[in-house]
């Protein structure tokens, strides 16, 4: 019965590979020439002096340097490796450390900006106006450098626990505790208080809108267009985090408590060709989908007040 069902299921895995490896060559050359260009723009959109000057733009300006990087040291080396066959986490220990550990901190820097500048929308419709003093350009650039010192902390762990391998995940943590603690951070800074901070902190802004709306002369709160702009943009963005990295996430986590489980060649083939490009897939082009968002926002006529 074992030999039938190999030799049934070996064409399959075969055709996948093939699949995978199509996607590979065309798909990821696509989508990383809409994705550097989308950051490109999104970073010269927020250079422009309206934009310096406004908070929330400074957070998307820096979550645009973080989504560059991480195309650049995620999808960039990944098309390298496969179209010259050569991948140099198979055997450099240095580059396995130094490119993980830069797309973990790219990551983790884009989200926690978003998250800034979720709360820089809710405290800007506050009536306080204690509240609405950091929603000024001089405090987003602080909490920006603070971001990045707390981010580049966070994978640290990458530059001692990680090591090349001849296997088919050619790099990977090699120690139980790092394993741990890489297997909570996936679950609880890529998914957990991202989306509960984003969503919480989106509704909560809805919520003070739709407040705002409804007073009159001095308690009304005044938003200008660029503003409002920039708020529907976020909370779009928002909306497309949670819609799509989520399933990409609890893929990556299963695969992370997996790991050193041992299961047989075809299931493992059969995962990576069938169920991962697709998850990967999606993910990648949501992030394409808010550089687009972003872009379009950018060139609506702003509206006077909410």
């Amino acid at each position: 019965m074992s030999n039938i069902s190999t030799s049934t299921i070996d064409p399959i895995i075969i055709r996948l590979n093939i699949a995978r490896a199509g996607i590979q060559q065309y798909g990821q050359p696509t989508l990383f020439t809409i994705g550097i260009i989308g950051c490109i723009l999104n970073i010269l959109i927020f250079l422009r002096p309206s934009m310096r000057k406004n908070s929330c733009a400074i957070y998307f300006h820096a979550s645009s340097w973080g989504n560059f990087f991480c195309l650049t040291w995620g999808v960039l080396a990944s098309m390298l490796a496969f179209f010259t066959n050569n991948n140099p986490s198979n055997y450099s220990d240095v580059y396995c450390k130094i490119r993980n550990y830069m797309i973990n901190f790219s990551q983790f820097s884009s989200r926690a900006f978003i998250i800034l500048a979720c709360l820089d929308r809710f405290l800007l419709c506050s009536t306080s106006v204690r509240q609405r003093q950091f929603c000024r350009p001089i405090i987003a650039i602080k909490m920006v450098v603070f971001a990045i010192l707390i981010c580049a902390c966070l994978p640290v762990y990458i530059l001692i626990s990680y090591k090349s391998r001849q296997i088919i995940m050619p790099c990977m943590v090699t120690t139980q505790a790092a394993n741990i603690y890489e297997t909570i951070s996936i679950w609880m800074l890529n998914v957990t208080i991202p989306t509960l901070s984003m969503s919480i902190l989106s509704w909560l802004t809805i919520k003070r809108l739709k407040a705002n709306a409804k007073r009159v002369g001095r308690e009304k709160i005044r938003v200008n267009g660029k503003d409002s702009q920039l708020t529907t943009m976020l909370i779009a963005q928002v909306l497309l985090y949670m819609v799509t990295n989520v399933p990409y996430f609890i893929f990556i986590f299963y695969a992370k408590i997996n790991e050193n489980v041992p299961t047989s060649m075809t299931k493992e083939d059969l995962l990576s060709s069938l169920v991962y490009p697709p998850i990967e897939k999606i993910h990648t082009v949501s992030r394409k989908i808010a550089v687009a968002l972003a872009e379009y926002s950018n060139t609506l006529p702003p509206r006077r007040d909410w």
